[in-house]
């Protein structure tokens, strides 16, 4: 546990330092979601830590595009960060394409408009992991960002879809804990999946695929927040990848 904190401190502390670098807008500034990422590769946090831009710990030409509006589509500039103007709001999956060939996506879901994310995702071995996500709904300015939050997972609302990337804790293939990815969440989330479809690998329903969720194991919910308060969050998922 003491490395993994130790690699993610490295990794925002580079990210902190991209973002102040700028980022490269693909239209003008809308009342959409305003999307604002970071991109490492590989050896992340060897390269954060030797003061290296995350995208030169490996060659490639990566694209970002929106799935739900593919015109919405940016190279990520040469230090690992890029920009895109006028996401649709409530939810969108971005596909990461390195050189021409899709390596994987993610999916953002429970954003408002006017909202600003900004993301940190790690390309390794041809998959795409989601690190860290940060929501600011632009709200009161004046705020300072200290008001209360009331739902232990940052953008949920109860009774909403739900999108959750992370890794099993505890439990089995009906109940278990997930820890989400990054800090989008403060605590561990309570999944309840006995009716969820399971799929591992591109195969559907099998119980050998259930067999796989263990404690460690990474996985991609989809479903619907139960509940939320500040303590806690349950879930019921209508599918659950499994990863790895």
């Amino acid at each position: 546990m003491l490395l993994k904190t130790g690699r993610y401190l490295l990794v925002l502390m580079a990210t902190a330092a991209l973002w102040r670098c700028g980022s490269s807008p693909t239209s003008p500034s809308g009342a959409g979601v305003k999307l604002q990422g970071v991109v490492l590769q590989d050896a992340t946090a060897s390269a954060a830590s030797a003061g290296l831009s995350p995208q030169s710990a490996k060659a490639g030409k990566i694209v970002v595009t929106v799935q739900e509006n593919p015109s919405l589509s940016v190279t990520v500039s040469g230090n690992g960060t890029f920009e895109i103007q006028d996401v649709p709001a409530g939810g969108f999956t971005l596909v990461f394409s390195v050189d021409g060939m899709v390596v994987g996506q993610i999916t953002i879901t429970a954003v408002g408009e006017g909202t600003t994310i900004k993301i940190v995702v790690k390309i390794k071995d041809q998959e795409v992991e989601l690190v860290e996500i940060e929501t600011d709904d632009g709200g009161d300015q004046d705020s300072g960002g200290d008001e209360p939050k009331s739902c232990l997972i940052n953008g949920g609302k109860v009774n909403s879809h739900i999108e959750l990337e992370g890794n099993v804790d505890s439990g089995t293939s009906s109940q278990f804990k997930l820890q989400v990815n990054g800090n989008r969440s403060r605590g561990l989330v309570d999944v309840a999946a006995s009716g969820a479809s399971y799929v591992c690998n591109g195969k559907k329903g099998s119980s050998d695929c259930k067999s796989n969720l263990v404690a460690g194991a990474k996985v991609h919910v989809r479903g619907n927040l139960t509940s939320c308060d500040t303590l806690a969050a349950s879930v019921t998922a209508t599918e659950v990848k499994i990863q790895k």
